[in-house]
Parts: C-alpha cells; structure tokens; sequence
C-alpha cells in the first residue's frame, strides 16, 4: 500500500498495474481530489509557467493598485478633497482597464495550453507538461487569441455602460434595466469562460460553435457554474473577508494573496474549471459523438450492474450537443 501511494505520487495512477477498479474514484468529487493529490506538485510549474504570459497583466495591475494607494493615502491626511480622490479612482480604473486589455488578450494562446494539460490531468491521464502546452498553444491559437481579446474587452465594457447608464439613472429609474443587464451578461461570460477552452482544445469546433456551446452550458448549469466560479475565489474571499473583519492583518492577507497566486492560483483554477468542463462536456456533448469516452478517470460499470442496479446512468442516455461534433 505504501509503495503504491509513493508511486502513484510521482507518476499517476492512471494505467498503473497495481491500481485494480475497485481502486478508482467512484464518482467527480473523489476523482478531483485524488488527481489534485497526485498532481499538486506540477500545479506550482505550471502555474510558474503561466505565469509568465500573465505577467504584463500582473505588473499593470499592481503599478494601479500603488497609484490608488497613493491617492487613498493623500485623501486620509486631508492632502486631498474626498471627492477629488473619488474621481481620480474612477480615472485609475478606467486607464486599468484600457490597458489591461491587450494584457489580456495575448494570454488566449497560453490558457489554451494550460487548458489542455489540466483536462488531461483531470481526467487522471498523463500529459508531457512542456511539449503538450507547445502543442496546444500552436494548435489553437486562432482561436484563443479572439476568445482573449474579447475576454479583456469585456471588463472595459461593462465599467463604461455601467458608469454610463448609472449617470443616467439619476435621471431616470428605468436606466437600472441596462445598467443592471450589462453586469448579468458580463458575468455570464466570466462563467462561460471556465468551458470555453476545454471546448476549443477537445472538439473540431468553429469559433462561433465554442462561442455558442460554452454560453448554452454556462447558462444551463448556471447554478453550478457559480458554485465553481466562487470554489475558485474562495481563497482570495477569505484574505478579503479577513481584511475587513480584522484591519491590522491586512498586509499579512494581501501577502498571502499573492504568494497563492504567483505559486498555485492561476493553474488550480484552471484544474478546477477542466474538472467541471470535464463532467458538463461527457455528459451532454460525448454521449452524442459516437466513440466517444464517458467516465473517464472513473470507475466503470457493466452492463450487468445496469440490469442489477437501474438507477445508474443508462449507456447513450444525455443530451446531443451538435450531431457534427467531433472530438480532436
């Protein structure tokens, strides 16, 4: 047993001799904390890895973050006017979020790449960290860089439309309406993109079908799609939770955030998002491709635990996604 456990921590269990299927998770929670288990460790490189594309995005972020302090800090001492401080955040957000557009958007490649291990890791199957990301940058890039630029537009749009039609509202009360609607669809964007690239590096799919698909299955699954999206904030939640509740640990929290972020963060969000794209993709898209696996990383069944037990899943039961889609 013990041997097992020191061999499954350095190579995977997937497809080891002495793991039998009784051995295997039995369903997605077991199968998630049994691959984080095993692959923890090559979350931290990938996420050194990751991190390295994230870079421009991080360093803008945190030359603002110093810009507000400093105006938050003059606003304190009485140096400057309170609304005068609130305008020139309002300015910094906006110069944020310009910027941080094309910052954004030069990462699609690389999420891509990111994407494509952690599904397989997921999956508890086995991917080459180095030349598997080469190749699924290389192989999807027309398509994640759109997806990115459109990822960083978004938070540009939303602040404007929602500045805009607050302005208006005090005038008018049905301006709530749309200022209210673009933050709905801005989150709902926020949600599709947990499956948009486990879409695009997994099917034969145009763009306009990613698009379509990861939209449908956010909003269907929408209240898991929330649960997942905050399981994946939950720690930067709590330093901020903690921040408020406890003003003098503040440094301590913000330290804390941004050493999970630069060694663990990006990559375990992402493993998070292929464990939930993993589960939504087989059961509404694979059951329609011929072939296809369901359950993969779980432990089967027969056809004669159908017979015996007839709650289980039945074979081919689900809903077709697209009768052309095809796996890569």
């Amino acid at each position: 047993m013990l041997g097992r456990f020191f061999h499954s921590f350095y190579y995977g269990k997937a497809g080891k001799g002495d793991y039998t299927p009784e051995n295997l998770p039995a369903n997605r929670v077991q199968l998630f904390f049994e691959a984080l288990r095993v692959r923890w460790s090559s979350l931290v490189k990938l996420n050194m890895l990751y991190i390295v594309f994230l870079l421009p995005a991080l360093l803008w972020t945190f030359l603002n973050y110093g810009a507000w302090q400093n105006v938050e800090a003059m606003a304190q001492t009485s140096e400057m006017l309170r609304g005068e401080a609130d305008a020139q955040t309002l300015s910094i957000v906006g110069t944020w979020l310009l910027l941080l557009w094309p910052c954004i958007a030069i990462t699609g490649p690389a999420t891509a790449g990111v994407s494509y291990i952690t599904r397989n890791w997921a999956r508890d199957q086995h991917s080459f960290f180095l030349s598997d990301f080469k190749e699924a940058f290389a192989g999807n890039w027309k398509q994640a860089l759109p997806m990115s630029c459109i990822t960083g537009f978004v938070p540009l749009l939303v602040y404007v439309c929602y500045s805009f039609y607050g302005e208006q509202a005090e005038q008018s009360l049905l301006f709530i309406i749309p200022q209210v609607l673009v933050v709905v669809l801005g989150v709902v964007w926020l949600l599709s993109q947990q499956l948009a690239y486990m879409l695009m590096v997994t099917y034969k799919l145009t763009f306009g079908q990613v698009l379509r698909n990861a939209l449908l299955l956010a909003v269907g699954k929408l209240p898991l799609s929330v649960g997942i999206r905050l399981l994946s904030l939950a720690f930067p939640l709590l330093c901020l939770l903690a921040s408020i509740l406890i003003p003098s640990v503040f440094g301590f929290a913000l330290l804390a955030l941004v050493l999970y972020y630069l060694l663990f963060g990006f990559a375990f969000s992402r493993f998070l998002y292929a464990s939930y794209a993993n589960a939504v993709c087989e059961k509404y898209i694979n059951t329609g491709i011929e072939g296809a696996e369901v359950g993969m990383g779980l432990r089967q069944v027969t056809e004669d635990d159908y017979e015996i037990d007839p709650t289980l899943p039945q074979p081919g039961s689900g809903d077709e996604d697209d009768e052309n889609t095809e796996l890569k």
